[in-house]
């Protein structure tokens, strides 16, 4: 029972040290809030796209282990002149690899440790998870209409009555109440 205690407080303290990241990194929300043009810029995996080589660069034996995203768009993208996106590695060489990409898509690293099995509810984070446009569509009809962004997104952090012990994400937007997702983007409901 004290390991698991330990456990939840150092999960706790990862999205503390994120939000904090996320807030000095982005500010909150930008104020006009520019969206960014159709497409896929400012989406998850857009950002991962930037943030994969510069954690495989730091350890090529690090596995995706949570997500983070701060002030994200109702389309599921970070808005052009702010918002972050944060993607947590965990390697057995380097141990925690945090990689946080900025609506510019430039990049802050930092790195701790954490002992093994490292970060993240479900390890290693499932190579499927859906990208958060696909996300946020799935909350399209079920979100609070009132909400307007997401102050935080996380994927794979904290473990939900509704999906004990899988790697889901979770979304707090600034109205209502948070909206849970699988990993593969299939809505799971609300929390």
């Amino acid at each position: 029972m004290r390991a698991r205690t330990f456990t939840v407080i150092r999960q706790l303290g990862i999205v503390v040290v994120a939000l904090v990241v996320a807030g000095l990194a982005t500010g909150c929300p930008p104020n006009p809030n520019i969206p960014r043009p159709p497409g896929t810029d400012g989406g998850a995996k857009w950002a991962f796209g930037i943030a994969q080589p510069v954690i495989h660069g730091l350890a090529a034996d690090a596995e995706l282990r949570t997500i983070i995203g701060a002030v994200v768009n109702l389309d599921g993208r970070i808005p052009s002149n702010g918002g972050s996106w944060s993607f947590v590695a965990w390697s057995p060489t380097k141990s925690t690899i945090q990689v946080t990409v900025n609506a510019n898509g430039t990049t802050s690293t930092s790195q701790r440790t954490d002992a093994a099995p490292g970060p993240g509810i479900q390890v290693p984070l499932p190579s499927n998870w859906a990208d958060s446009i696909q996300v946020f569509a799935a909350t399209n009809g079920k979100r609070d209409p009132g909400a307007s962004i997401a102050n935080l997104v996380v994927l794979n952090i904290a473990s939900y009555s509704k999906a004990p012990g899988k790697a889901t994400w979770g979304i707090n937007f600034n109205a209502g109440q948070n909206q849970l997702i699988a990993a593969d983007g299939t809505y799971i409901g609300n929390e």
